[in-house]
């Protein structure tokens, strides 16, 4: 009877490999953010992205097939980052509802506008990149849309917004959104996060009051 096959896993001075291959994960991704965020996709080769982690592009490789695999894994970590924001600043909530909307505007804008990179990645460079990403990205909107629609509807089940469908109305104020934070990006980085707010204020809360039962 043979013996059981025992499997080897060699440490590379006392790092497990599966951790070293994490740490060269993130390495890549850091990379990926400051190459994507500050000089652009178009811009942004494997080499270069290599440099800036400082890895050889085997390693570049091991984790991504091309330069956009790793555009859509520094997207969606930048997204999920967002939306676990304004969810727990939704959760959190309390007051009128465009208040309690705005308020997870807010959050957003400070989580754009406390790195710059962030919003170029998500707004501006993965656009256009090839289709998948772009239906990709609409999935993004919608479930971003979907959170202001589920705050919509706590006010209505509350009696304090009238029952009516929302989630057309709340994927155009994200698109007006999202139009306000790629203006910034790309013109106008002299404006503070209040004046944006206060612009997208202007956008939200009309719409938001005029369904508001009292």
């Amino acid at each position: 009877m043979s013996e059981p096959r025992v499997e080897l896993v060699r440490s590379w001075r006392g790092t497990p490999p599966r951790e070293r291959q994490e740490t060269r994960r993130r390495q890549l991704l850091e990379a990926g953010l400051e190459v994507f965020g500050s000089e652009g996709f178009r811009a942004a080769t494997v080499g270069r992205i290599c440099r800036e982690a400082a890895l050889t592009n085997r390693y570049f490789y091991e984790h991504f097939s091309d330069r956009e695999a790793a555009l859509r894994a520094v997207y969606d970590g930048l997204v999920e980052e967002a939306f676990q924001r304004v969810a727990e600043t939704l959760r959190g909530g309390d007051g009128p509802l465009e208040a309690r909307v705005m308020a997870a505007v807010d959050t957003y804008l400070s989580f754009s506008m406390e790195d710059p990179r962030r919003p170029r990645v998500i707004s501006v460079e993965s656009v256009g990149v090839n289709p998948a990403m772009e239906a990709h990205r609409r999935g993004v909107r919608h479930r971003m849309a979907d959170l202001f629609a589920q705050e919509y509807r706590r006010s209505v089940r509350a009696g304090t917004a009238v029952d009516r469908p929302f989630d057309k109305q709340a994927l155009a104020l994200v698109g007006a959104a999202n139009e306000l934070v790629i203006d910034w990006v790309l013109s106008d980085r002299s404006r503070t996060r209040e004046e944006l707010s206060e612009d997208m204020a202007g956008v939200f809360v009309p719409v938001l009051r005029e369904r508001r039962t009292s």
